[in-house]
Formats: C-alpha cells, structure tokens, sequence
C-alpha cells in the first residue's frame, strides 16, 4: 500500500510579502501537520519508499521528499477540490501504479490496519451523523479515499465534473453525480464504515462512534480547531480519548494539542 499525503499552497493569489515563513501558507499549522503525519508514519511501521508526498513546492522531511506539481493544481473556487488536480497529475505522469493507495487529509490519522478490498472502484465513507442539516449526513467524504491504477478515470470523471459541469467543489460534485448515476460513478464507489474516517468536526462524535466498527482505524480530526465538538468543549479536549500514546507524543512535540 502506498499513503498519499498532498498539500497545495495558493501561493499565486497572494503577495509575496503576505507569505511569511516558507511555502506552508499557514506554517505553524500546516507544516506540522505534514511532519506529525510523516514522523508518525514511519513509527509505526511505513516504509519511506511508500509515503507520496505531493506538494507544489521543493520540502523534505525526514528523508521524505516531496513529488512537485504545477500551482495549477490549486482550484481557486473550491480549495478542496485541488486533490482531485494533484492526484489526477499523477495519473497523467505514470506515477501511480499497481498498489493500494490511500490518500487522506492531513489532519486524518491511521489508528488501526488498513485492510480495505478495493478492484476498480474507490472507496470511501460517508459524513457519518452531522449536526444541522440531516442531508450533508448522505454526502460522500473524501477526506479518505482507497483508490487502485484502474480509477483513474473516476479521479478524471470527478475531475471535469467539479471544474466543468458543476464548478462545486469535489463532495458536492461527486453526490450530484452519484444522484443521477452520471457515467454508471455509482458502480465504481464502495461505501467503507465510517471506521475509516472517523471524523469530529461538524459531527455528532458519540453517535458517529456507535456507527463505527472498533476499533477505529482512521480518525479524522482539526487539532487546533476551536469550534466545539461534543459537551461544549473543542476537539483538542475531546479528541485524544481516541487516539494512541505515539500520536498524542507527536502532537504535543509540534504544540499542536
């Protein structure tokens, strides 16, 4: 399996001068965010050789060296979307192949074993029980997708649809294609637990539990964000019931929890 780490910083729509402290745009957060994820992969057992980091500027940590793209990658209406870019670049320069890939986001952590059976279809989970609106509970999340060489022309399908047919970012377009089965898309996506991306933000985080397979294997998190996630209290105080002694280590080294 390979693990796909992508970041790509909208360095041209901003000076020069407004970008301090390197390429990371957000550099206390950002950049630590990257080197927890790298640090902690090869802790538990990741080889270097199966961590891709992309990102669209030169950076290393920790003998990882980033994979470049183009800025063009960036999607300027929908920020989101620009993995959906990056990971497409990296069909058209045969730099995905025959393994198991699982990209996630940054602030999506393994907990658990990845054992997800994936053919030519991508794999992920769904939002998982929401607070507000009830309908965003049925859109596809893609802070986590398994994905194999065989889709990439799912990632080109998803990719014309948020930057030609919808202009929305990529979980918008991907429920509208999934709604009127644009392409046969509903074929070619399988529904993981929501074990996979246990994610807090904006979620009702103990109902969202009761739905997940355990132990948890992937949980999803903003450590440093400051909106409240269950009891009144933000995730940094929530969060780290669910996570292990290496993260919480890790977390604290960057001052991220």
């Amino acid at each position: 399996m390979k693990q796909l780490l992508i970041y790509i910083n909208p360095k041209r729509n901003f000076s020069q001068e407004w970008i301090k402290n390197g390429e990371f745009l957000w550099k206390d957060e950002t950049e630590s965010l990257i080197k927890i994820q790298i640090e902690y992969s090869l802790e538990i057992g990741w080889k270097p050789e199966d961590i891709m980091l992309v990102l669209n500027f030169p950076f290393e940590h920790c003998g990882i060296k980033a994979i470049e793209v183009g800025d063009d990658t960036y999607c300027e209406f929908a920020p989101t979307a620009s993995k959906i870019n990056a990971i497409c670049e990296l069909f058209n320069r045969g730099l995905i192949g025959d393994d198991l890939y699982w990209f996630h986001d940054n602030d999506a952590f393994q907990l658990g074993s990845l054992d997800v059976d994936v053919k030519d279809e991508i794999a992920i989970t769904d939002y998982g029980v929401v607070r507000g609106d009830p309908k965003t509970s049925s859109r596809w999340s893609t802070g986590v997708i398994f994905f194999r060489k065989s889709a990439e022309d799912v990632f080109k399908m998803l990719q014309h649809a948020v930057n030609k047919s919808y202009k929305r970012n990529e979980e918008i377009a991907l429920l509208a294609m999934t709604r009127c089965n644009y392409g046969h898309i509903n074929e070619r996506i399988k529904k993981l637990n929501i074990t996979y991306n246990f994610a807090t933000r904006g979620r009702k985080v103990m109902e969202t539990y009761e739905l997940a397979d355990k132990p948890l294997r992937v949980i999803h998190f903003h450590p440093l964000d400051p909106r409240k996630v269950m009891d009144d209290k933000p995730n940094k105080e929530v969060v780290p019931q669910f996570l292990n002694e290496p993260l919480i280590k890790l977390f604290k080294k960057y001052e991220s929890i």
